[in-house]
């Protein structure tokens, strides 16, 4: 029974030795496993903010690049825009140089013109012109005389819009009066029995285009190549009408003599038609009356001002 008692105290003594022995290693363990826990945990940390790092990074990137070509676009815009402004102000600039150019070239021009006149025929044997059944106190069949007349030209196109650089399109209006001298009115002359003196005349209008060259310096040539032409005349016809339309031709030369003073020669041909070719005539064929033939022709000088 000693014995049985003295084994199982060995062996309690034994056990409370084996864990004496054991407890500091256990007590090393734990502290072990804790730290191997904690640094775990700080590398997930640490790869957690390095991801949140690069996502950050990404972004700015990501934004810069968006205002790199946000800028890019803004100052390719900008220098679109200056460029419009510079084309809308080269434009400007040419025209304000073009009127300048125009407005000192004053190329519009007032002149006023005299010279000689004639009809292709002398007006006679008419109701109220040299009518010898009429009246034998006839005098004067002159089919010359003189004129004179003003008129403007406007300044259509320098290069006849797109033709020639050397070749000007004007607008030219001008009246004249004309003057045959001096016939017997025969018609009163038969009613009065004395001789009636009367002035045969014709006022006439015109409207028509002009063509210069304007190669030379100071010096232009032109020409009209049609143009209306309205005619009062004086006496009236036979028909005891006074007005008739023409076509005008004309050309002439002009010359700059000082500034914007100009000194030119023109000659003109006025084709009126037959409008006026009222006559009479006997049942032989024999003419009583003549017809009124108002065809005639200019040739003359000129004074131009430009403005």
């Amino acid at each position: 029974m000693n014995q049985i008692k003295k084994s199982g105290g060995f062996t309690t003594l034994l056990t409370a030795s084996i864990a004496a022995a054991l407890a500091p290693s256990v007590s090393m363990a734990a502290p072990k496993a804790h730290a191997s826990s904690a640094q775990a945990s700080l590398e997930r940390r640490l790869q957690v903010m390095e991801q949140e790092m690069q996502a950050l990074r990404a972004e700015l990137e990501a934004s810069r690049s968006k205002a790199e070509a946000e800028a890019a676009e803004a100052k390719a815009e900008a220098k679109d825009t200056a460029q419009q402004v510079q084309a809308q102000q080269a434009k400007v600039n040419q025209g304000l140089a073009e009127l300048a150019k125009h407005e000192e070239k004053k190329d519009d021009m007032v002149f006023f013109r005299g010279g000689w006149a004639a009809m292709n025929h002398a007006r006679t044997s008419e109701l109220l012109v040299n009518n010898n059944l009429l009246s034998s106190n006839n005098f004067g069949s002159d089919k010359a005389g003189w004129y004179v007349g003003a008129g403007l030209d406007h300044r259509l196109s320098d290069d006849t819009f797109g033709i020639s650089d050397d070749l000007a399109l004007d607008a030219e209006i001008m009246f004249d009066y004309k003057n045959y001298g001096s016939v017997n009115n025969s018609f009163v002359s038969s009613v009065t029995g004395t001789r009636m003196q009367a002035q045969v005349t014709m006022f006439s209008l015109y409207a028509s285009p002009k063509l210069k060259y304007t190669g030379i310096e100071g010096f232009r040539p032109w020409i009209v190549p049609f143009g209306l032409s309205v005619n009062v005349i004086s006496p009236p016809s036979s028909g005891v009408t006074v007005l008739n339309p023409g076509l005008m031709l004309g050309t002439g030369l002009e010359y700059n003599i000082f500034k914007n003073l100009w000194v030119g020669a023109d000659f003109r041909y006025n084709f009126t038609g037959g409008d006026l070719n009222y006559s009479v005539r006997t049942n032989n064929g024999k003419t009583i009356l003549n017809s009124t033939d108002t065809d005639n022709y200019t040739a003359g000088a000129y004074v131009g001002i430009g403005f």
